[in-house]
């Protein structure tokens, strides 16, 4: 009986020991000729799908940073992958009769991690109003920091505010919703 029982123990001790994840020094994960060490799976990048909604309003403000051209301000709310429910605060940079549109976007989620947001190319309707466009990722903050990535955004503007001398929009409503990828 106890012969029966110190080899069962010999055996499970075996087996336990044999089949270790931790097959070398340092690796956790050795698959298909791939090896993953502890070191460098905290700096390893991976392309993530990208999805975010949005809603808000838009009013010129002075313009401070757009030099000469009309400058709007964009607040509102949303939810984005990755970061769940968002703060947003944009700067618009147009001149509407021109279509000259440059946009900077801070996506903030509650712990206070930042996307950043720039338009690379924008898309208007018949009215001349953004209708979205393309937006590449240029960093952010906390473990954003290194992003890079890209978003294709479909937007509904409206306006609620005409200035009555020169027609152009002084404030409105938007809706958004982008796709895209990103790398952290």
């Amino acid at each position: 009986m106890n012969l029966k029982f110190l080899f069962l123990t010999i055996l499970s001790a075996s087996i336990f020991i044999g089949c270790s994840t931790e097959n070398e020094e340092g690796m956790i994960i050795e698959s298909a000729n791939y090896k993953l060490n502890k070191d460098n799976l905290s700096q390893r990048v991976i392309n993530r799908p990208f999805k975010s909604r949005a809603s808000g309003n838009w009013f010129i403000v002075e313009s401070t940073d757009c030099n000469g051209l009309l400058q709007y301000s964009i607040t509102g709310i949303g939810n984005a992958t990755h970061m769940g429910l968002i703060d947003i605060e944009g700067k618009i940079c147009t001149y509407p009769p021109d279509n000259l549109y440059f946009l900077t976007v801070k996506y903030k989620a509650a712990n206070g991690d930042e996307l950043i947001w720039e338009s690379v190319s924008v898309n208007f309707n018949e009215d001349g109003l953004f209708e979205g466009g393309l937006f590449e990722c240029v960093g952010g903050s906390g473990r954003f920091s290194d992003a890079e990535g890209n978003v294709s955004i479909n937007e509904i503007l409206t306006v609620t505010s005409l200035d009555e001398t020169t027609g152009l929009p002084l404030a409105g409503t938007f809706s958004n919703i982008g796709f895209g990828n990103i790398t952290y």
